[in-house]
């Protein structure tokens, strides 16, 4: 057999199987090519779809961001200006203002906006607030709520926390320190991307306002600061004693003005601001039969029963003012002479303790006892006394002189003793009880003090003094703990007096005669310098004197009792006959007057119809007193505003989101 026959008959047979194996293969690449492209389309579409989803999707999210800070800069710009403390940020009923600026298709988000770098053809995405109705509004996924005050944040203890609708007036010692506001919205917005993929998302949540808070207490003012202060003065009840008055002039009820304008009459005249808290003034008309014709008006004059009334202010009249609030209590003019400050323990003040009383002597070292009997009468001065090797050393250390009991007498004199450079400038102060006169001498010249009863002699180093001034000084409290007056059907009545000429209170002296009961003021009591010019210019002296006068009672009334009739009598001092509740006034209800003069000003619980004054009555404000501030040693104060004040101004909204969810992806 030949072997390359059979070779050759092999490789006939296997002709074709090349071409089979090579068609197998492309059909196989075939495939696999045609699945490939059908992977690859169906990738295509897949992330096509998820990216427009996404796109819609962070259309939807850039939206709710875009809005709620459009949301914060509509409730910002909305704040009231000036801002009041605990009342809402911005004014009632701006929340449906501020919803429809944030809807609004021109302004706001209620038509189709393009997001920030989406208006290229390979992400094209663009959101608007959900147009759906919702209960019946439309927009109603969109809403700002009414605001809500949250918190009260404070520092102090108390019966009845303070809160937003009632932050000045709690039970107890607080000091607010913030408070906080929050707005709450709803926003629904709808993103939608390429072949109008859309998402939409629904945003909760609420905007604060944290209001830091700066409390005032009420500006304290003394009553000194008023030419002219009434708490009762009914309208009609009697109209007002003519003649020149000055300084601050107020009501808190209201005013009479008689017919007393008309010609051969005295006049009223006012140089200062004329106040009333009643809505109207009384005009007191004489009528033809010799009666009177009230007419109740809150214009400055009025014509009736062919009269005309026509004071002068020169400085306005005002109806329907807010009252001035009235002292709470005097026990800060007995601690006064206890302690030269006045200060109370704790506050509301209480009544003075007979323990705190140990601090008083009288003239012969007798000191008041803490507990036990307590004294019927005497005069007291608070001082201490020291004994080193033999001798007795004593010092002043309060504010005044305590008088227990009624004081037929208290006569103050402005004295001097030596001559020359060694003249010695002297308040004195004679108290007479029964058949007993206590001098109390102030040498305000050597920073001593003597008291004498006529049988014995105590001198006492320093002076009574205002500690608790910024800068003490001398000052004196003479305090009578019951009334200055006598029977007044005696020829010489007694009472508060000056001498019988000169001076009652000496240049660098400072005193307050204070009473519980009745003062009658029997003479006249005049200062060394007059710190203004008596007239109506009430122009103040330059230099101001430093003398100055005060003459206080909660409990009783100012008398002026002259032993003369027909004489005038000039009153140098500020005088308060006024307490919370009380009825205290100044009247002239025995001998007659010519003309009354105070240099100073009068503040009384009630105006009284009794008078005996007979050309008139001038006061001259004592400019020294203007606004308050300068004062009678320990005359009563009150705080203008009743209420403690707050400022406080709004931060920034901070928004704090509550929920987020994207409603399509449920």
């Amino acid at each position: 057999m030949n072997p390359k026959n059979n070779q050759n008959e092999r490789l006939q047979g296997s002709r074709g199987v090349a071409l089979v194996i090579t068609l197998l293969l492309l059909s196989l690449f075939t495939v696999m090519t045609l699945a490939m492209v059908i992977a690859t389309t169906s990738d295509t579409l897949i992330n096509g779809y998820y990216r427009n989803f996404r796109g819609s999707f962070y259309a939807a999210d850039s939206g709710a961001n875009a809005a709620r800070a459009y949301l914060a800069t509509l409730i910002q710009s909305s704040v009231t200006t000036p801002y009041v403390a605990f009342t809402p940020p911005i004014s009632a009923g701006s929340e449906t203002t501020i919803r429809n600026a944030l809807i609004n298709a021109s302004t706001g988000f209620g038509s189709n906006q393009s997001i920030l770098g989406s208006q290229t053809a390979s992400w094209p995405a663009q959101f608007q607030l959900d147009p759906t109705t919702v209960g019946g509004v439309a927009y109603g996924n969109t809403t700002v709520q009414p605001p809500v005050c949250v918190q009260v944040a404070y520092t102090g203890t108390g019966t009845t926390a303070p809160t937003c609708t009632s932050p000045g007036t709690p039970a107890g010692n607080y000091n607010i320190t913030s408070y906080t506001y929050r707005y709450f919205y709803s926003i629904g917005i709808i993103g939608q991307s390429f072949n109008g993929q859309q998402n939409k998302i629904i945003e909760t949540g609420y905007f604060s306002f944290f209001v830091p808070v700066k409390t005032t207490a009420g500006t304290t003012t003394s009553f000194s600061g008023w030419g002219t202060l009434y708490d009762k003065f009914p309208v009609c009840s009697g109209s007002w004693v003519p003649g020149t008055m000055s300084g601050s002039i107020f009501s808190n009820d209201s005013l009479d003005f008689g017919d007393t304008g008309q010609v051969g009459k005295t006049k009223y005249i006012f140089t200062g601001t004329v106040g009333i808290a009643d809505a109207q003034a009384g005009y007191e008309h004489t009528t033809g039969g010799g009666g009177t014709d009230c007419v109740k008006s809150a214009a400055s004059s009025n014509t009736a029963d062919g009269t005309t009334i026509a004071p002068t202010f020169n400085a306005g009249f005002a109806a329907g003012q807010p009252k001035i609030p009235l002292p709470q209590d005097s026990y800060n003019q007995e601690r006064a002479v206890l302690n030269g400050n006045g200060g109370c323990p704790v506050s509301p003040c209480p009544v003075v303790a007979q323990t705190e009383m140990g601090v008083l002597q009288d003239v012969n070292h007798n000191a008041w006892p803490t507990s036990g009997a307590q004294p019927s009468s005497g005069v007291f001065l608070p001082y201490s006394s020291t004994t080193t090797g033999g001798v007795t050393t004593n010092t002043f250390t309060g504010g005044g002189i305590f008088v227990q009991g009624n004081a037929a007498q208290v006569t103050l004199t402005a004295s001097t003793s030596g001559f020359g450079a060694s003249t010695h400038n002297l308040q004195v102060i004679a108290i007479k009880q029964g058949g007993t006169t206590t001098t109390v001498t102030l040498d305000l010249t050597a920073n001593t003090t003597k008291i004498t009863d006529g049988f014995t002699t105590t001198n006492i180093q320093g002076l009574p003094m205002n500690l608790g001034a910024t800068s003490p000084s001398e000052a004196c409290m003479v305090y009578v703990n019951g009334n200055i007056s006598s029977n007044v059907s005696s020829s010489t009545p007694t009472g508060l007096t000056g001498p019988s000429s000169g001076a009652a209170i000496q240049n660098g002296s400072s005193v307050t005669v204070t009473a519980t009961g009745t003062i009658d003021i029997t003479g006249n009591l005049l200062y060394s310098t007059e710190p203004v010019s008596l007239n109506t210019a009430d122009t103040l002296v330059s230099p101001p004197p430093t003398n100055v006068l005060g003459i206080f009672t909660p409990g009783g009334n100012v008398e002026l009792k002259p032993s003369t009739s027909g004489q005038p009598m000039e009153i140098d001092a500020a005088i308060a006959t006024i307490s919370n509740g009380g009825s205290g006034g100044i009247q002239a209800s025995w001998n007659s007057i010519s003309t009354v003069t105070i240099v100073g000003g009068r503040v009384q619980n009630k105006a009284l119809s009794g008078s005996s004054i007979t050309n008139g009555r001038n006061i001259w404000f004592d400019q020294r007193f203007a606004g308050g501030g300068f004062a009678p040693p320990w005359f009563p104060a009150t705080t203008i505003d009743t209420a403690t004040s707050y400022s406080a101004t709004p931060s920034l909204p901070t928004a704090t989101r509550l929920s987020w969810v994207n409603t399509t992806a449920q």
